[in-house]
């Protein structure tokens, strides 16, 4: 079973419109698990928000992808 992140969730995430996050997907920005429904892979938010907010990567990482599996659904 894939897990991953709905595209509303990803937007609410990543403080973004749905339509950017589908934009983000085209470029290979983020990581499609599943088409149908479209879920995005928690690993490829992680690594987005991490390029944003680089002091993620040291300080708050394990919280971080606590904060994203509770988003993550099964498809």
């Amino acid at each position: 079973m894939r897990t991953g992140i709905s595209v509303k969730a990803a937007a609410k995430i990543l403080n973004i419109s749905t339509n950017y996050v589908y934009r983000l997907l085209r470029e290979g920005e983020l990581e499609l698990v599943c088409n149908d429904p479209t879920l995005i892979s928690v690993s490829s938010i992680k690594l987005r928000l991490m390029k944003l907010i680089p002091f993620l990567a040291s300080d708050l990482a394990i919280t971080t992808d606590y904060q994203l599996n509770k988003y993550a659904i099964a498809a």
